[in-house]
């Protein structure tokens, strides 16, 4: 979670510097998209603050995350642009390899191009990261659903039409402004046989998602994870040394 602009993450109070003034017609979907355009982070979605509120449990609701908030945006990655320009700056300063959440603090460094966009804006906020260390824990799932960026699949991830298994959500923001309402979306899972898990018959939970069922699905292959990438996801600690000897090279 980090708010407001140049706030220290731990004294982050979740809104805006106070005396920051709102553009008329301010659309938070839009800011957020533009500020995030060739990121890597460019799945964007959003709904009211209602549609968020109807799914969130009371002790994540609105009313005591961000009083007055007026929307939900969420936002995440497809494919594997987001990582090869992580590989990049890796791959440019070996030294990264040794924080410990390298992948989530390069996220955690574009999603601040949205705060930044969104406090210049005048809006008020409250952001939320995927990540597995961050706190207070969101289902995100749940709100890239309402959002509209996928629909359920046979083995809990969300399944998008276009890019099927092969995204992530990273980071969300409850705002103040205006929002776009949910994507249209159509449910790529509808009337498929589910050869993913071999049937709807053994469909399951998130343990089911192995690389393998990811690989299986009839949607988004040709933005299936590069290698490194999905090595990073399912065994990161492995992965993780193996590349930072390889840059060593």
């Amino acid at each position: 979670m980090k708010a407001g602009l140049n706030i220290p993450r731990e004294l982050a109070s979740g809104l805006s510097e106070p005396g920051s003034r709102r553009e008329a017609g301010s659309n938070a979907t839009g800011i957020v998209r533009e500020a995030l355009a060739e990121s890597g982070i460019e799945l964007v979605g959003s709904c009211p603050i209602a549609a968020y509120d109807a799914a969130a449990p009371e002790a994540i609701r609105s009313a005591v995350l961000m009083p007055g908030a007026g929307g939900l945006v969420v936002a995440g990655s497809a494919g594997p642009a987001l990582w090869r320009l992580f590989r990049a700056r890796m791959d440019s300063n070996r030294a990264l390899w040794e924080e410990p959440h390298p992948y989530e603090a390069f996220v955690a460094s574009l999603l601040d191009r949205a705060d930044a966009a969104l406090s210049d804006a005048g809006l008020r906020f409250r952001r939320f990261e995927a990540a597995c260390h961050a706190t207070p824990r969101i289902d995100f799932i749940s709100l890239a659903r309402i959002a509209g960026l996928g629909s359920p699949g046979p083995f809990r991830l969300l399944i998008h039409e276009t890019y099927g298994a092969w995204w992530a959500l990273r980071g969300a923001w409850l705002v103040d402004g205006d929002v776009d309402p949910p994507r249209e979306q159509r449910f790529p899972c509808d009337g498929c046989p589910a050869p993913c898990v071999g049937g709807w018959a053994h469909a399951g939970g998130i343990t089911r998602a192995t690389a393998e069922v990811r690989g299986r699905c009839v949607v988004g292959q040709v933005s299936r994870y590069d290698d490194d990438q999905v090595g990073y996801h399912y065994d990161r600690e492995a992965t993780r040394a193996r590349l930072r000897q390889k840059s060593a090279i």
